[in-house]
Order: structure tokens, then C-alpha cells, then sequence
């Protein structure tokens, strides 16, 4: 079978017709044989917006005639099967005029392959639905760059220091290759591992979840996703990455990894063993590992969660930590991981199967200050933190879906992990007024805490497609178990002082503490669709949702023996925990080449029940969540389209607002439950809207969210100015709340230049209310950012980019609203390299923040820099040694500020380092890189 070659031919000058009459007219025939070709399609295209504008069809001689042309440019395009497309610039000024463009010889692809060099240009950007694809080739970027690389060329993504990912306001957690998990959820083992020059494509999407996929019903559950679409000869043979490093005060790294492809089956493994940050380990999925949670805060959306209420929780500090450096201590990091993937049966089956396997713990001291604003003044809290954490965890899933026939099919996922936990956490805590030797309270806490946790995870979804178009029906079934265990010591001391600065009264909490959870989920969910009309279907599901859990929480006093062995009934409890969930729900689906509508609700009934089996007390609640959605999507162009989408839920308050579980893990901070708390209603609106232009290389993305939240609960804090503790309760407020974010993205290429140039501005913004010592407090808080971006690359030359943005943070609090933390701060980020001769290159980039002073705050700057100088060898220049400085200045010191709060961490400072980077791959079996 012949295969047809699609290559766009641009003229290079323009056509500019100045004659008398108001059409275009010409004669489309074979370049070689001379031939006159019949039915030759003729379009002409408004060269703003690509928009269709005329077609015509050449007749037996070839001769073609459009009318009715008004003034202004235009592209005019020919094409025919198994020849070239033809393509011309058009500018008319007059009207009435009369084009006469004479004989178009286009050519066959075949002698086009063989005769003539043509340069293509089939745009960067390609808009895909909800999905915006660029082309890689599109965008240079050096030999053996990496994905990440080339992420950080794209328009609307940003890459920060640590790898992670933005686009359109919101982070990327998981990247995809082919469509498939690579490593399940650290998208950093795809973008920093695999090479840029093996993508064909890279497509930003929405992912939803796979039934909803299916089945079109827009669930909510979706994921920023990027998918990296690997080139075809890239996918038979083997290449991976040797590189290892030792440097100045004890730092070190090595990153290994190899990967095998052939065909549809892929095999990799790495290992990564750093002190200098790169930890290769990032567990962001729902079976958390480390130490578990030990009290049931929440049930919205039919599920039970364990957390702590208190924001001073050691223990809860280390368990809300998933493992990914931060920036922030002193990190060591040994992981490893072994993946498959493997299509067989012409693809009716396929499988993919991780195992990762590591540890990483940090150290280090941080420093906080933080204001408290009060009816009647403020309190300053300054605290000295010394922490050491670490987590060691592994983790097997796997996936198997098989294609029964053409109608019908079966996915089965398996997961399974086994964690373990330590945590070491000394703080020195000093409250004031106004004066920082009027004092209110001093605190000296410690606590030692070890956990282990267990979590298995398996779900069954069955797909069925009925021999009616659009009639189907999917069942999926999941059950998630978990089981942990935690242990440790508390030892708190505060004292609280008079006006007199002498102390009046102690609080001395020691205790040892013995945490253990049990939960399981089982739930199922059944959907059926059928279409009403050519474009309209309805969408109608049941699901159920069986929850039980236990949390066994034992404190102990020491006694005459000193052995930790008398409970204490208060701050010990047995608690279970059942709900049943049914719900079912409605929605209708319209969609047309031009507009996708759907609409829809669900609607479910909990009962829930919470047992003390200590003090035999319960709390029953029976409640309705309902959970309204629709998605509007219109495509005005095939680069060009706008998606606005709605989706409302009934939220219920938690179990913690309603009846906390008694904590003295942290003692100045006490919270009380309310169990007349109402529901409140969340709302959220986004909109995206995507334009791209092919013949100026041009991309606008707008985005935007506006989330705000009915009757919500909300805290009502007294504090006591004499002695500095609080005390939380929750109620229903009237006033509602709210957040959003919103931005603009703007890229082009300047082809005079050959630079590529582009600008964001962002808004982010939150307004909520509470009260504190019974006033209303109404906190705002706005963000608004601009930046700009260029780069220039000349290959073998340079490679250049530089990064600025100018931000403005306002805050209000009608609590001492004549306080003025509002501010200024800056970023720039140049990243430049230099390829010079013998295969030397210089690498330099640098990190300048700085922040401007505020009423609580003084002014702060640091500039980060960092470089290296180093040697390529061989024909690819695969193999590189270097001599590397981070932090030249330095200035790393772990700072971080909002409005109240200002922090300075430990983190990793100046070191030299000598590495070596071998890249190494053999592909088509070509030979291997040397």
C-alpha cells in the first residue's frame, strides 16, 4: 500500500495583485508529466486565523475560478492526492480585481523525496480538543538535552529548581510516556531521565479518570497530565544515563538509569543515592506511606480520612511529608525502582508493572515568626525548630487490561506498600507583645516518633460498548485497605507569664503515646449510556460506598517507677467508624464537530456512625451530598477552542468540626467540636481557552478559576492575650468564601531573530472570614504576577534563556487592618550556556529574589548562583566531565515569607563538586554511542 506524504511548500515572497476584478482564476497541473489534474482542491484561508473562507475544485483541464474575494491577505492552498501540497501568500488591496496566477505545478511526493529538499514547517503547537500538543522539533534545545529541558522551552509550562511542573496555573503530578505510567507517580524520573531528542510530541490534557473517560461523565476527578509521545525509531533498542559526582564537604550524587524498548515492550530501572537534593523518590498517590494518620477528620465526598486539627502536631508534620525534598534541610536520599510495560495480541492486551524501593531523611534547624492579630493588639510567636525526619518505603503496582472483542473489556490495577517512619522534633517557642521583652508564654517541646503503615489497593473495571453507537455500560469496583501503627514520646513545657514577666502557671505534658488505625474502603460504581439522538446521549450511574475504620489511641503517664504505664483516660480513646453511602446520578451529553455540552447531577445518602467504646459515647448523622456539573466546550477553529466547566458539591463538616478526638500533642492549641454544624455548598468555575497561529508561529492561552463556598464552616479562635493559648471552635457564617487564580500565556517566535519570546500574568487571590476573641475577622489576600521569558539558541554556538517576573502581594485583615503587609518582590532567572571550542562548555544560572520590607517584616534578597565548566567527547558528545559549583555566593538560606509568617531553613549550601554524565543508547541496532 502506497503511503501518502503530506509536506506543506511555502512560497517565500509575497504575491501582491493590484488588477480589476474581484476573483482569482488559475490552472493546477504535474510538474513532470504536464499534465492537467482534475478535481485539484482549491481553498483560500484568511491569513489571520487560518479561518476557511472559499473552496473550489479544478475541472477536466485543470482550470479553476473563485469569486466574490474581498481585499486583505490571504493564503491560497492546493492539493491532490499523493502530491505536495501547494501554498501561497496572497495580499489584495483593490477590490475588484482580477488574479490571474497562471499555471501551479505542484509534484508528486515520490519525486519530491528523491529530487527536491524541502524544508517543513508544520507548526509547534497543535490544539486538539482539551489537548494542546507541541511538536518537539519545533523547539531547539542542545545534544542530550532532557525532557525537562525541552518542558522548559514550551509556552505556558514552568520548571522550577527541584523539577517540579506548572502549566496553566496548576502543578503537574503525573507525566505519561506513550500514554503509560513510567515509574507510576514521579513525573521527575521521565522529564530528568529520558532525552529530549527520543519526544515526538508533547501533549498537555486534563486526564480523567478512566471510567469517566468512558463513559463521557465529567466526574471531577481530573489530573493535569503531560504525555510524552516517543518517536518511532526511538522505541527498538536500549539508552539510559551513568552519572556520578563528589564533591566539597561530604556532598555526593550518583543517577543511573537504564531503559529497554522493543516495539511495545519497555523495560527500565535507575538508582538514585544524593545528598545534594536529587532524591529520584516522589510517592503522590492515594496509598500514602510513612506514619499514619491516628484521629478521622473527614468524609466529604463518601471517603474517611485520619489527620490531626492541630497545625503545631509534631506527628502530624511528619506524616503530611510524601517524601520530595523541598529545599528545605539537609536531604540523603537511596532510592531504586524496576519497571515493565508490555503490549501483546494486536494490543488486546497489555500489562505494566513498578517496584520502587528507597529512603530519605532530612535534618536541620528552622526559624519562624509569626503575627497574630487580636482585637485588642498583637502577639509575635518566634520559634526555634530541630528536626530530623525519615522515611523508608516500597511500593509494587501493577496493571493488566485485556480487549475481549471490539465491544467489551477488563482492566484490572493491584497495588500493595509496605512504609516505615521516624521522626525527631525539638522547638523553643517564645511569645510576645508588642515588645519583645513584654513576654506572654515560653514552650520547650520534644517528641520522638516511629511509625510503620501497610496499604493494599485493587480495583476491577469492566467497559462495554452495545452495537448501538453510543450505548454503554461500565462497572468498577475497588477495595483499599490500610493498617497502621505508631509510637512515640511528648514532652511539652510551657510556662506563662504575668505583666510582670514572672511566670504564674506551668503545663507540663510527658507522655508516651501508642497510635494504631485500621481502615477499609469497598466501593462500586455502575454507569449506562444511551444516545437519544445523532449528538445527544444520557448518562445515568449508581454507586456505593461501604466504609470501616477503627483508631486506637493510648496515652500514658509516667509512674513511681518511672515507666510510662498509667493511661490516661482523657487523651486515650477506641474509636469506629462505619458509613454507608448510595448515590446515583443523571447527566446528558451533546457533542457536534463544533460544540461539546454536558450536564448533570449526583445526588447520595450517608449514614455515619462514630463509637468511643471507652466512654461509650457515638455521634450518628445522616446527611445528602449533591453534586451538580456541567462542561461547555466550542471549537471555533481546529487551533483554537474554549472550554468553560461548572462543578458544585455539598460538603459536609468533619469529624474533627464536629466532635475532635482530645489531643495534647500540642498544648496551646485546644480545639472543640460542634455537633449542630450545617453543610455548606463548594462551587468551582474554570475556563480555558487555547489559540494558536501556524504561519506566525503564535500561542495565546487564557485560564482561569473562581471557587466560593456557601454557609461554610469556619473557626472561632480565642486566644487569650495573658497567656497566649487558644482555644477553636467551628460554626456555620453567613458571609461566604472564596478563592481563584486566573493568567494569561503569550508565545511567538521572533524568525528574524530566531528568538523565542513570550510573557504571563497571573492572579491569584483568597477571601475568608472568622472570628477571633467573638469579632469578625474578613482576611484578603491577593497575588498578582507579570513575567517574561526569552531564549536563543545557535546550535554548537550558544544557548541562552532568561527568566524575569515582577510580583505584588496584597493583604488585609479587618483585625489591625492599619497594618500594611503589602509588598513588592522580583525574580530573575538567567540560564545560559556557551559551547565553545574543542567541545568545552560553560554552563551559569542564577536564581535573584528579592522581597520588599513590610510593617512586620524586614526586606530580603538572595541571589543563588550556580555553574559549571566542563568537556564533551566523542561524535555525540555523549560523555561529559564537569566541575560544578552551587550556591557560589553562598546565600541559600531556606527562606520563605507570606503575610504573617516569615521562616529561614537549613538547606544545602556552597559545595564544589567533579562529576562525570555518560548518555549512552543504541537504537534500530545502530551502533552504540561513542
Amino acid at each position: 500500500m502506497k503511503k501518502t506524504i503530506l509536506i506543506v511548500l511555502f512560497i517565500a515572497s509575497f504575491t501582491i495583485i493590484r488588477a480589476q476584478s474581484s476573483s482569482i482564476e488559475g490552472k493546477v497541473i504535474d510538474t513532470t508529466s504536464a499534465s492537467k489534474l482534475k478535481n485539484a482542491v482549491i481553498c483560500i484561508l484568511q491569513a489571520k486565523d487560518s479561518l476557511l473562507l472559499r473552496f473550489t475544485r479544478t475541472d477536466a483541464e485543470g482550470n479553476f475560478s473563485i469569486k466574490n474575494i474581498d481585499t486583505g491577505k490571504f493564503i491560497l492552498s492546493v492539493s491532490y492526492p499523493y502530491y505536495a501540497d501547494y501554498v501561497q501568500s496572497l495580499n489584495i488591496i483593490n477590490k475588484d480585481s482580477s488574479i490571474q496566477l497562471g499555471a501551479i505545478n505542484i509534484i508528486q511526493t515520490a519525486h519530491l523525496l528523491k529530487d527536491v529538499l524541502v524544508s517543513q514547517n508544520l507548526g509547534a503547537i497543535r490544539i486538539k480538543g482539551d489537548t494542546t500538543e507541541f511538536v518537539a522539533d519545533s523547539f531547539k534545545v542542545q545534544p542530550n538535552a532532557t525532557v525537562e529541558d525541552l518542558l522548559k522551552k514550551l509556552p505556558g509550562i514552568q520548571v522550577d529548581n527541584n523539577g517540579k511542573i506548572t502549566a496553566q496555573g496548576q502543578t503537574v503530578p503525573k507525566v505519561l510516556v506513550d500514554g503509560e505510567e513510567f515509574f507510576g507517580d514521579d513525573p521527575t524520573l521521565v522529564t530528568k531521565n529520558l532525552r529530549a531528542d527520543m519526544v515526538d510530541k508533547v501533549q498537555l490534557f486534563d486526564k480523567s479518570s478512566d471510567q469517566s473517560a468512558f463513559t463521557g461523565i465529567d466526574d471531577d476527578n481530573k489530573t493535569k497530565t503531560i504525555n510524552i509521545k516517543l518517536k518511532e525509531n526511538k522505541k527498538n533498542g536500549y539508552f539510559g544515563k551513568l552519572s556520578g559526582g563528589i564533591g566539597t564537604d561530604n556532598y555526593k550524587e550518583t543517577q543511573d538509569m537504564f531503559n529497554y524498548f522493543k516495539g511495545k515492550k519497555k523495560i527500565a530501572g535507575y538508582v538514585t543515592l544524593s545528598n545534594t537534593g536529587k532524591t529520584g523518590l516522589g510517592f503522590q498517590e492515594e496509598m500514602k506511606y510513612g506514619v499514619s494518620d491516628y484521629e478521622l477528620s473527614s468524609m466529604d465526598d463518601g471517603n474517611l480520612t485520619f489527620s490531626s486539627s492541630s497545625t503545631n502536631d509534631p506527628l502530624q508534620a511528619l506524616q503530611s511529608w510524601d517524601g520530595n525534598y523541598d529545599g528545605n534541610g539537609i536531604p540523603n536520599a537511596k532510592t531504586g525502582g524496576l519497571h515493565f510495560d508490555n503490549k501483546w495480541g494486536d494490543d488486546k492486551q497489555d500489562i505494566n508493572l513498578n517496584y520502587k524501593i528507597g529512603s530519605i531523611s532530612e535534618k536541620g534547624i528552622t526559624e519562624t515568626k509569626t503575627q497574630k492579630n487580636l482585637p485588642t493588639g498583637i502577639l509575635y510567636d518566634t520559634s526555634s525548630n530541630k528536626f530530623y525526619k525519615d522515611i523508608f518505603r516500597q511500593k509494587m503496582d501493577g496493571i493488566y487490561n485485556i480487549q475481549f472483542d471490539s465491544s467489551s473489556s477488563l482492566k484490572l490495577t493491584v497495588g500493595g506498600s509496605l512504609g516505615s517512619s521516624k521522626s525527631d522534633s525539638y522547638t523553643n517557642e517564645t511569645t510576645t507583645r508588642s515588645t519583645p521583652d513584654s513576654l506572654v508564654n515560653t514552650s520547650n517541646n520534644s517528641s520522638v516518633f516511629n511509625g510503620n503503615t501497610k496499604a493494599f489497593n485493587t480495583s476491577i473495571l469492566w467497559r462495554k460498548k452495545f452495537k448501538k453507537k453510543g450505548r454503554t455500560f461500565s462497572a468498577l469496583f475497588n477495595e483499599y485497605l490500610k493498617n497502621n501503627l505508631d509510637k512515640g514520646f511528648i514532652n511539652n513545657r510551657s510556662d506563662f507569664y504575668n505583666d510582670k514577666n514572672i511566670v504564674d502557671s506551668t503545663n507540663i505534658v510527658d507522655q508516651r503515646k501508642k497510635n494504631s488505625t485500621r481502615s477499609n474502603s469497598l466501593t462500586g460504581k455502575l454507569t449506562y449510556t444511551e444516545p437519544l439522538s445523532k449528538y445527544l446521549s444520557i448518562i445515568m450511574n449508581y454507586g456505593i460506598d461501604i466504609e470501616n475504620a477503627t483508631s486506637d489511641v493510648r496515652s500514658y503517664n509516667k509512674g513511681a517507677d518511672e515507666e510510662y504505664n498509667i493511661l490516661d483516660s482523657i487523651y486515650s480513646n477506641h474509636y469506629t467508624y462505619n458509613q454507608l453511602t448510595n448515590s446515583g446520578g443523571l447527566s446528558f451529553s451533546y457533542v457536534n464537530p463544533k460544540v461539546n455540552f454536558k450536564f448533570g447531577t449526583n445526588i447520595g445518602n450517608t449514614h455515619y456512625e462514630q463509637i468511643n467504646t471507652f466512654n461509650a459515647q457515638s455521634l450518628n448523622r445522616n446527611f445528602v451530598n449533591w453534586q451538580p456539573n456541567a462542561s461547555f466546550r466550542y471549537k471555533f477553529s481546529q487551533q483554537n477552542n474554549l472550554r468553560v466547566s461548572y462543578y458544585g458539591k455539598t460538603d459536609q463538616p468533619s469529624v474533627t468540626q464536629l466532635q475532635p478526638v482530645a489531643n495534647n500533642n500540642d498544648n496551646l492549641n485546644i480545639y472543640i467540636g460542634n455537633p449542630n454544624l450545617k453543610p455548606s455548598f463548594d462551587n468551582s468555575i474554570t475556563v480555558n481557552y487555547n489559540n494558536y497561529k501556524v504561519l506566525s508561529d503564535r500561542y495565546i492561552n487564557f485560564y482561569g478559576s473562581y471557587n466560593f463556598t456557601s454557609n461554610p464552616v469556619v473557626t472561632n479562635v480565642t486566644t487569650n492575650d495573658s497567656t497566649g493559648g487558644s482555644t477553636y471552635t467551628y460554626f456555620n457564617i453567613g458571609s461566604p468564601s472564596s478563592n481563584y487564580y486566573g493568567g494569561f500565556n503569550y508565545g511567538r517566535k521572533l524568525k528574524k531573530l530566531d528568538m523565542n519570546i513570550g510573557f504571563n500574568i497571573g492572579i491569584n487571590g483568597s477571601r475568608y472570614a472568622n472570628y477571633i476573641n467573638q469579632q469578625q475577622n474578613t482576611t484578603t489576600s491577593n497575588s498578582y504576577t507579570f513575567g517574561f521569558r526569552l531564549s536563543k539558541y545557535k546550535e554548537k554556538k550558544y544557548d541562552l534563556s532568561f527568566r524575569a517576573s515582577i510580583n505584588y502581594n496584597s493583604n488585609n485583615s479587618t483585625l489591625q487592618s492599619q497594618i500594611d503587609n503589602n509588598s513588592w518582590s522580583y525574580l530573575l532567572h538567567p540560564d545560559f550556556d556557551f559551547f565553545l571550542p574543542a567541545k568545552f562548555q560553560l554552563h551559569t544560572d542564577g536564581d535573584y529574589n528579592w522581597q520588599q520590607k513590610t510593617q512586620s517584616f524586614a526586606a530580603r534578597s538572595q541571589f543563588i548562583w550556580n555553574g559549571w565548566f566542563g568537556k564533551k567527547f566523542f561524535k555525540k558528545e555523549n560523555l561529559l566531565l564537569k566541575f560544578s559549583a552551587n550556591d557560589i555566593l553562598n546565600q541559600n538560606n531556606g527562606f520563605s515569607r507570606n503575610a504573617y509568617t516569615q521562616s529561614i531553613t537549613s538547606t544545602i549550601k556552597r559545595y564544589y563538586m567533579f562529576s562525570i554524565v555518560w548518555d549512552f543508547s543504541k537504537m534500530n541496532g545502530g551502533a552504540t554511542d561513542k
